[in-house]
């Protein structure tokens, strides 16, 4: 999905999308950021540990090929390092991906750090204009 537009409404659709996600995770939206371009990215970091990898940060990453993803930060500006996916499909309600923190901090969710194989999101452009048309977003 190349070429979102600042401010479009796939750019406002995406920030309302983790403006939604935060609220329900319970995290500031100082804790999370995104872009367009060239590709659709979003990062919440997280309070929450999980119980493999105490001594580690954990956060979300997502991105218009992948979906959502948990990792752990090993280190200061380290890369995250993938534990699991969440799975399709690549823009999963917020709902889901709440429960898929609870899940992973639980330790009810197995590593499997491999990106799963997901289906074109033909429409991934329409679902986030309508998370658009939702409350308005704050900035982040």
């Amino acid at each position: 999905m190349v070429g979102i537009e600042a401010e479009g409404p796939e750019d406002r659709g995406l920030r309302q999308y983790l403006r939604l996600i935060a609220r329900k995770l319970g995290i500031d939206l100082e804790s999370c950021w995104y872009e367009c371009a060239p590709d659709a990215t979003a990062y919440i970091a997280l309070d929450q540990r999980v119980p493999r990898h105490p001594d580690n940060d954990l956060a979300l990453v997502w991105d218009e090929h992948t979906g959502w993803c948990a990792g752990i930060e090993v280190g200061r500006g380290a890369d995250l390092v993938p534990l699991t996916y969440l799975g399709p499909p690549v823009l999963p309600s917020p709902e889901a991906v709440t429960v898929f923190v609870s899940d992973l901090v639980a330790g009810r969710r197995p590593d499997h750090p491999v990106p799963p194989a997901m289906p074109a999101e033909d429409h991934l452009a329409d679902l986030l204009v309508e998370y658009a048309d939702r409350a308005p977003a704050k900035v982040l």
